[in-house]
């Protein structure tokens, strides 16, 4: 007799089977899940399916909670599973240790397919590390492997088939599984590891299906990933209803929670929850609810004394309420910097930033930049975001990456990648690992023994008008001295990072230049570019203390160009005192915030960052209005202009804000014929109307060749775009303004000038 579970058993020498009155509702789905893979006669199977039937439909009550038993028996040798949970955050752990333990008593389930976008693990030995044995597993599709050793070893020895995408393409997959669709159709991974030119993604030898495809689409390239039916979804939640209907209100993120029970759902799979407590019917608030119970099977409550092991909120922190945005915690906490290497980079990346970017912030050295702008006290100017689905508030760093303190919203993972793809970065900010002479960069594969997937990297790099790259010029070992605003190499790294050709793409430098994308690479001692003129790095700016023929060349496996206006990084950037930031981003000079339009007879004030502190600052405010404005009004013959302002970030103290407003308003009484004001884009796309309004096709092209050239490149387009346009231009957009580039890679005056009419319309 075999044992399936306490409730029913079968045997085969008396072909019947023995159902008890105690039977529930998912143990007779896992015996009917088990039926068709055991070797009975046909007559048993077919009586036995009936029984089981019944007893699901008849006997048993609606109630979905069951036994961890109970819920791992649905899986099935030969599935295809998925998981919910990101790094370190939210992993379903009971559901995935008990798997796991199942297989160690059973063997079984075996040959199973995991697909896996943030792989959650531990580094070690939970999250997904438990479904690292060997026979277990036939093939692992996921993004980030680094925090599941075990699966990454398995695919490294060749004991498994492997594949890395991009943490947005598997997300977006989930949803075209979940809608039927023919897979995910997109330029992200163009020209990458994941590119079938360059392998498809495949990690090993014995990984041979294409999962991948090129599509030729109105002249573009495009990367189709095909979708993956789910058998099985584990998720998980905080809190669940009898009927399964799940929130999420102690979780630190949604990810693709619903988007992963929903694939498996209509693939004909089941879908398992994991949650800490148990509602009763129907009492929850439906606006609340994150995974209806239409798309759950069933679902495993933790017991409360294993909570903090097997539900805690990461798997190395237990529970963060200002994560969870339950309190909103003092900013003050977050500790500056020590004055080193990483914060050097991140405050020279930090001069990078403009008020009000939306901006990604990576793993590892960028999130140096949260702590230098809270230092600097600017933070509140900038709105940092994680792929997780984290917007606003500043991320968690280390082995706790992608929750958020304090943010302003979340959303699903797939609908932050939406965001990102369409151009809705400003900047982006990432780590290096290796880097080519091209400006190619690796942090997915760094040896033949390491394993770490490119997570949302491409998803983030490929579509961003700007990207920073930011890193040590060495690694392992490396030692610096700062002192005196120099900076001194007391012990080299032993590893080059710049080299001639890095192991694996996962950033393209020819891409990048071909859709005119401005990148930097950011280390202690220097920052490069991607040279305009050769496929070449190209040095542009050398920290003070940094000899070029001793630190730089001799650690690089190819010979950058310098450039004919090679520059000094900024010595504040090297000072142990705080830098100003705020000085050096928004300025401090109010007459350059003014800007008049002749030929519309109106005015943009820029007020955007500026504090207001003083009564004396009114009072300048006053007379350099009154005194611009005289002269101008007296020139339109005593007509009155029309203002747009803008105060995004705008600041007045309490005390004087009553002497601000009286100001403003004898302003407008003797020169505005009118006034608008508005906080973040809406004053960039006011400025930016009227100046269309108003260019003429010889304006247009000053902006794009301010020197009078008869053909740009791509950088100077994409440039112009987001500097006098306020555009984040997308591939499809960048692929129509540049399709007609001549053979130097220059796109001439008419073409571009026709391209951008249609782009405007």
């Amino acid at each position: 007799e075999i044992g399936l579970n306490r409730n029913w058993v079968y045997s085969e020498k008396k072909e019947n089977i023995l159902i008890f009155s105690s039977i529930t509702t998912m143990s007779a789905w896992g015996a009917m899940r088990w039926l068709p893979q055991a070797s009975v006669a046909r007559g048993t199977r077919a009586c036995a399916e009936k029984v089981l039937y019944r007893a699901a439909h008849v006997m048993a009550p609606r109630n979905k909670v069951v036994s961890l038993v109970d819920a791992v028996a649905l899986v099935n040798s030969g599935d295809t599973i998925s998981t919910s949970g990101f790094v370190a955050q939210g992993s379903p752990e009971a559901l995935l240790e008990g798997l796991g333990q199942r297989f160690q008593e059973t063997g079984e389930p075996a040959n199973l397919t995991v697909l896996f976008g943030g792989g959650p693990g531990d580094w070690d030995q939970r999250g997904l590390n438990h479904l690292g044995q060997e026979g277990m597993l036939r093939r692992a599709i996921g993004s980030h492997y680094g925090q599941t050793p075990k699966i990454a070893d398995l695919v490294l020895s060749n004991k498994i088939e492997g594949y890395a995408f991009p943490l947005g393409a598997i997300s977006r997959t989930f949803h075209q599984v979940a809608q039927g669709g023919p897979g995910y159709l997109t330029s992200v991974g163009v020209d990458t590891f994941v590119d079938p030119v360059n392998g498809g993604g495949k990690l090993n030898d014995i990984t041979t299906a294409d999962l991948v495809e090129t599509i030729e689409l109105n002249g573009r390239r495009l990367l189709l990933y095909k979708p993956i039916p789910i058998n099985v979804a584990f998720v998980r939640a905080t809190t669940s209803d009898s009927d399964g209907n799940l929130t999420m209100e102690h979780e630190s993120m949604i990810g693709d929670t619903r988007q992963i029970a929903m694939a498996a759902k209509n693939s004909g799979g089941v879908v398992i929850a994991q949650v800490k407590r148990i509602a009763e019917s129907r009492t929850i608030d439906p606006r609340k609810v994150d995974v209806p119970g239409v798309l759950v099977d069933c679902v495993v409550q933790v017991a409360e004394d294993d909570h903090n092991t097997l539900h805690a909120q990461s798997y190395f922190s237990i529970h963060n309420p200002a994560w969870s945005h339950e309190v909103r915690a003092p900013m003050e906490s977050l500790k500056p910097l020590e004055m080193s290497a990483r914060k050097i980079i991140a405050r020279r990346a930090a001069l990078e930033l403009e008020s009000s970017d939306t901006v990604n912030l990576g793993i590892g050295m960028p999130e140096g930049i949260a702590g230098v702008a809270a230092e600097e006290r600017v933070l509140q100017h900038f709105t940092l975001t994680t792929e997780a689905g984290l917007i606003g508030g500043v991320g968690a760093g280390g082995h706790n990456f992608g929750a958020a303190t304090n943010p302003d919203a979340l959303q699903e993972m797939s609908q932050q990648f939406d965001l990102y793809n369409g151009g809705g970065l400003n900047k982006a900010f990432l780590g290096l690992a290796q880097v080519s002479k091209g400006g190619d960069v690796n942090v997915s594969r760094l040896s033949p023994t390491r394993l770490t997937g490119p997570g949302g990297f491409i998803d983030i790099t490929q579509p961003t008008a700007k990207v920073i790259f930011m890193g040590t010029f060495t690694a392992k070992g490396l030692e610096i001295k700062i002192a005196n605003g120099q900076v001194q190499i007391v012990k080299e790294g032993s590893v080059k990072k710049f080299v001639d050709k890095v192991g694996e793409i996962t950033f393209s430098g020819n891409r990048a230049a071909e859709s005119g994308q401005d990148v930097l690479y950011i280390t202690e001692r220097g920052v490069f570019e991607r040279s305009g003129h050769e496929d070449l790095l190209e040095l542009i700016e050398v920290a003070p203390g940094i000899d070029i023929e001793r630190d730089i060349f001799p650690n690089m496996d190819f010979e950058p160009i310098i450039s004919p206006n090679l520059k000094i990084m900024d010595p504040t950037i090297f000072k142990d005192e705080p830098m100003n930031l705020a000085d050096a981003l928004f300025g401090t000079n109010f007459k350059d915030r003014v800007q008049y339009d002749p030929e519309a007879h109106s005015l943009f004030i820029d007020l955007t960052c500026l504090q207001v502190t003083t009564e004396d600052d009114v009072t300048e405010m006053e007379s350099v209005m009154s005194a611009f404005l005289d002269e101008k009004i007296a020139a339109a013959d005593g007509r009155k202009v029309y203002v747009t302002a803008s105060y995004d970030g705008f600041d007045c103290r309490d005390d004087i804000a009553d002497s601000y407003y009286a100001m403003t308003q004898r302003l407008e009484e003797k020169y505005y014929g009118g006034v608008r004001r508005y906080a973040g884009k809406a004053f960039s796309r006011m400025r930016l109307a009227a100046a269309l309004e108003l260019d003429r096709n010889e304006d247009v092209w000053k902006k794009f060749a301010p020197n009078g050239e008869a053909a740009v490149s791509p950088k100077q387009i994409r440039r112009a775009l987001t500097d006098h346009y306020h555009i984040n231009a997308t591939d499809a957009q960048m692929y129509e303004l540049t399709k007609h580039k001549n053979a130097e890679g220059l796109v001439p005056q008419n073409k571009l000038l026709s391209a951008f009419r249609h782009l405007r319309s």
